[in-house]
Order: C-alpha cells, then structure tokens, then sequence
C-alpha cells in the first residue's frame, strides 16, 4: 500500500510539462558602424602659459623665505611690545595677500614679519604679540585681521582653571615668522607710550610655556601664591632652555 502511493506522488511531481530555455535572451549585436564611430573628445583644460622671468623671480623670492638661510631671530624677544614699522616690501605670488615687514623693539633689535597686505605702513607704531604669548579672554584679541587665535584652558586644579588665548603664528610663506601685530587704536592704556616699551605686565599677558610647567607641577605646589610658582616654572623653563642649547 504505501509502494502504490509513493508511485503516485512522484507521478505528481513530475509532470508532462515542456522544458524551459535556461539560457538568457541574447543581445542584438551593434552595426558594424557604431564600433568605427569616433568618440566625442572630452574638454581639456587650458595648458599653463610658460613661466616668464618675472614669474621665475617671484617664486625664487618665495622659497628664499620659506628656507629663511641666513638669518636668524634676535634672542630673548620679549612677549609683547611696542615697535615701529621701518621697511615694507609685498610678497609676489602669494595671493596678492601678504607682505613682509621689518620692526624696530627694545634696545634697537630689528626683525622681520609677514603680515597681511596693507595692514601696517611704514613710520607707525604697532603691538607686537610673540608666538609665546598667553592673552587674555578679551575680545580684542579676536581681531581676524591681526591673526587667529585658539582657547586654552590651563587646569591647576580644582575650581582653578584660567582660560588664554593662543595666537596662531602662519610660517607658511616665511619660516622665521615670530609673532602677529595689532593696531595700537585696540588699546587705550598704550596711548602715549613709545616705540620699544616693554608691556606685556601692563597687558596682563604671560608666557605659555611657564603657564603650562605650572601645570604640570606636583599637587602640593599647584596651590602656593602666583607670584612663587610663576618664578618656579620660569628656573624649570631657564634649565630646559639651556639643555635645549648644549
């Protein structure tokens, strides 16, 4: 019995049905023509007009102040400081966007900067702000004109966190670039004060390496008066310096 319907469910299984084509429906081949056909050309850019000598010029000038050989940076400049524009010389090739300048500081030492184009002129006086330099959460510190600036917070401990403002230094176009300058009509409390005035006490700015070793000091020495940890990082800075130097 169970032989006679096994027989019969297979005989439902395979039906008398035509078999189907397994292969896929193929393509028309394409005329003869359509393969001899010329593609359309695709757009080119324009080629570069070739270099004159007044662009060879340029571009030397250009990676002159990016290796910066030769010169050097006068030592011990201060954090900020009042100083007078002496030379003014644009810098081709370089978006039509920057200029280099030389200053006048303390004791007669001169430098150089690359500023923005006509944002200094020769003859005036300028606040100079060192690439070490922490400023204080001021808003005229945030002058896009003069440069950019980050915020860094500084934990020494609880409930102790000052807040700075770190100026963005470019050296993208001079290697040798120290520092930013600012408009001296931003400060009223330099008004009357001379080319070569030392006030970064004045400006309430401190160095950024001192801020950060005291940061870094043990627990029990985070918490002694300003004035005692402030000296405290400057010896640890003076002694790195000088094996930085050997």
């Amino acid at each position: 019995m169970r032989k006679a319907t096994k027989a019969k469910k297979e005989e439902k299984s395979e039906p008398d049905m035509p078999e189907r084509a397994l292969e896929r429906p193929q393509q028309p081949e394409p005329p003869p023509d359509a393969e001899d056909a010329e593609k359309p050309e695709k757009s080119k850019w324009p080629k570069r007009p070739p270099l004159t000598d007044e662009d060879r010029a340029a571009i030397a000038v250009l990676d002159a102040l990016r290796e910066a050989k030769g010169e050097t940076l006068p030592d011990d400049l201060p954090l900020a400081c009042i100083v007078k524009v002496t030379e003014y010389v644009e810098v081709p090739k370089a978006n039509e966007a920057y200029a280099m300048i030389r200053v006048v500081g303390p004791h007669e030492k001169t430098w150089r900067l690359c500023v923005y184009r006509h944002s200094v002129r020769v003859g005036k006086n300028m606040l100079f702000i060192s690439e070490r330099a922490a400023l204080p959460l001021e808003e005229r510190y945030r002058n896009l004109k003069a440069c950019k600036v980050k915020e860094k917070v500084y934990k020494y401990g609880p409930g102790i966190k000052p807040k700075r403002l770190l100026p963005h230094v470019k050296r993208h176009i001079y290697r040798l670039n120290c520092g930013v300058l600012y408009p001296l009509a931003d400060f009223p409390e330099l008004k009357g004060k001379r080319a070569g005035m030392v006030v970064a006490a004045l400006l309430n700015i401190d160095d950024a390496e001192e801020m950060k070793i005291r940061q870094n000091l043990p627990r029990s020495k985070m918490f002694q008066p300003k004035a005692v940890a402030m000296a405290q990082a400057q010896e640890m800075l003076r002694r790195m310096r000088e094996l930085a130097k050997q």
